[in-house]
């Protein structure tokens, strides 16, 4: 196979918990399930393939070529995002070459060669052949040790070869395909090169029906996980019992991971953007941000919510809730296609200013959502139909130990918008409503 699954057991350490606090609550308040979700099942190789014809018609000629780039993490490899909306396709060191202008075979698969020392630990590779080729929707497999053999024969047929991916900062190490451009260059003379970067952004970032269905799956899973913290947060409880609820509650959902590392602080953890330790107690008084998203089937989830500890909100702590709820909603409202992402920042940040708190709105106010948590693309076009974005302002008080984020996801349609995650509740008396349900 080509995937590598790695199985891991999700292991719950008995906590100390205050017998004066209410019972942990792990019921699910959408659905009774008797057993969890299965996770995601992959695409078929067809939707990668028309993925990659539309990539290609719009490079029209010349070569592209995109390197994978995952990662280990503790619940197994993860494919960088690019490389596997193209593909589909989970595996250390593999490399995708576009020849459009190819008389014949237009696409190159590449992967590593095998070994059976490594092998023998991290689980058995297929060898190439027929049934490899239609599990990957590729007629042209080869291994990467003749990959640069291979690309001088297409570059000097092609002659342009066009950078797909999106170079970091100026200090980070040079992309691969930036480092295997520059030999072909020195090799073969006349070739041009063309940035191309903005393809891909512009492809993920308008999302098709079935990543749609995929999204709802991962939002259901962290709703239900948001549900479990509220009915769990009360003076005494640690940030880690939360944390460790919401993880599971991902699990019953069908995730195999969380989207990114889940955010819970309370007290002054709740102006920390993104606090990570998980290490505290939480206090009387405090508020707990719980900044959480699964991940199902690839594809990321992100929703905040702001929770008094002590299941109601002090007048103070209130009144800058509100103000954030506010921007929030009259931001939501702004939501259509042909509008900039950053006239809706500026109408946030506005809002929260003439309240007398706009030094303490100190980050954007959302990003792209899909594949990653925050997705590839434009800010600098207008938003379209079909784009997933999240509106999350937010004011911190560091010297008060008072943080308030509100985040939910909202998907642009063709005559305006609709709230993902419109099943959760925002208004500060049904989040006092919710967490009494618990208690």
């Amino acid at each position: 196979m080509i995937s590598r699954l790695f199985l891991l057991a999700l292991v719950l350490a008995p906590l100390a918990v205050d017998r004066s606090a209410p019972s942990a609550d792990t019921s699910n308040d959408a659905a009774e399930w008797s057993v969890p979700l299965p996770p995601a099942e992959p695409f078929p190789p067809s939707v990668y393939r028309a993925r990659r014809d539309r990539l290609a018609t719009a490079l029209g000629g010349g070569i592209a070529v995109l390197y994978a780039r995952g990662e280990e993490d503790r619940d197994g490899y993860l494919q960088d995002s690019d490389f596997y909306y193209l593909t589909g396709i989970e595996e250390e060191g593999a490399v995708l070459v576009l020849s459009p202008e190819e008389r014949t075979y237009k696409e190159w698969l590449f992967l590593t060669p095998r070994d059976q020392d490594a092998e023998r630990w991290t689980g058995e590779r297929a060898d190439i052949g027929d049934s490899l080729r239609r599990v990957t929707g590729f007629a042209r497999i080869l291994r990467t040790t003749a990959l640069e053999g291979r690309m001088v024969a297409l570059a000097r047929n092609a002659k342009t070869l066009q950078m797909i991916h999106q170079a970091g900062s100026l200090s980070a190490p040079l992309p691969k395909e930036t480092e295997l451009y520059n030999k072909l260059q020195a090799r073969i003379p006349g070739l041009s090169e063309k940035d191309r970067s903005d393809l891909l952004p512009a492809m993920r970032s308008v999302k098709e029906p079935r990543e749609l269905e995929l999204m709802e799956k991962a939002i259901a899973a962290t709703l239900n996980a948001q549900r479990a913290a509220a009915r769990n947060i009360w003076p005494g409880a640690q940030e880690n019992w939360v944390e460790g609820l919401i993880a599971l509650e991902f699990k019953r959902g069908g995730a195999v991971r969380p989207a990114f590392s889940s955010i819970v602080g309370s007290g002054p953890n709740s102006t920390i953007l993104h606090y990570p330790k998980h290490d505290q107690r939480i206090a009387a008084g405090s508020l707990v941000v719980c900044d959480i998203g699964a991940d199902y089937g690839h594809y990321a989830a992100d929703v905040t919510r702001t929770y008094p500890a002590d299941g109601h909100f002090t007048p103070e702590q209130r009144r800058v809730y509100d103000i954030v709820l506010r921007a929030q909603q009259e931001c939501i409202d702004m939501i259509k296609p042909g509008v900039f992402y950053e006239d809706i920042h500026e109408h946030a940040a506005s809002v929260i200013r003439a309240a007398g708190y706009g030094d303490y709105f100190i980050h954007g106010l959302g990003h792209f959502v899909g594949l990653d948590v925050h997705d590839a693309g434009l800010y600098s076009k207008p938003l379209q139909p079909g784009m997933v974005i999240t509106v999350e302002p937010g004011i911190y008080l560091p010297a008060k130990s008072l943080g308030v984020r509100i985040e939910d996801m909202v998907l642009v349609t063709p005559t305006g918008h609709r709230l993902m995650t419109e099943a959760l509740p925002r208004k500060a008396e049904e989040i006092e409503g919710m967490m009494r349900a618990g208690r």
